[in-house]
């Protein structure tokens, strides 16, 4: 069976389900606050857990923090400075990014970026007015860029499609709202059965 690397976005704990959250494995959490609403605390106890879990965690558009916590790093696609990482930080951590489009994932590759989540796959309750990639533009994008770093899916991934994103041949997909609201054990079994 193909396995998948799965991400969830994260702005705190508190507000989405921590008992289901505790029953997926292999999977890889982004911390992304940028309201920064007690900002230190929520990172420091998304470490903590992640950590008792196991999960990978990535710190969203803050290198600092990343480097403080000695966590991963996230960078948004609207953040497009260049080489502010160096090849020490590449070495100590995981990089990735999101982009739109071709110039954008082009920008992700110059910052160092090892993946990309290509957004979004599916119309979005955040990006209402934006016309989503759907399928066939998202596949010209993943096959052109696949050789070049790995490729995620983002983007109106709810629970009702992810078993047909994960029939794409992409590494992975990323989560947003997924843990708002209790899920099947069918789903749930489902996400460990193909994440890794």
């Amino acid at each position: 069976m193909k396995k998948t690397q799965i991400y969830f976005f994260l702005e705190e704990l508190n507000n989405i389900n921590i008992s289901m959250l505790k029953k997926l494995k292999n999977i890889s959490l982004i911390y992304r606050n940028y309201s920064k609403n007690n900002y230190i605390d929520r990172a420091l106890q998304i470490k903590r857990f992640s950590k008792q879990f196991g999960h990978n965690l990535f710190i969203a558009n803050d290198l600092q923090l990343a480097q403080k916590l000695n966590v991963n790093l996230y960078i948004p696609s609207f953040n497009k400075k260049l080489k502010y990482l160096n090849l020490n930080n590449q070495k100590k951590m995981k990089v990735i990014g999101s982009a739109h489009n071709y110039s954008e994932i082009q920008k992700k590759i110059s910052q160092g970026c090892m993946g990309v989540f290509i957004s979004s796959l599916y119309q979005t309750s955040s990006h209402i007015n934006t016309r989503p990639l759907g399928f066939i533009r998202f596949s010209m994008l993943e096959k052109y860029f696949k050789s070049k770093l790995k490729v995620y899916a983002l983007g109106g991934i709810g629970a009702d499609k992810i078993q047909k994103v994960w029939q794409l041949s992409i590494l992975g997909f990323a989560l947003k709202s997924f843990l708002d609201k209790q899920q099947s054990h069918k789903k749930l079994n489902f996400l460990n059965l193909i994440a890794g």
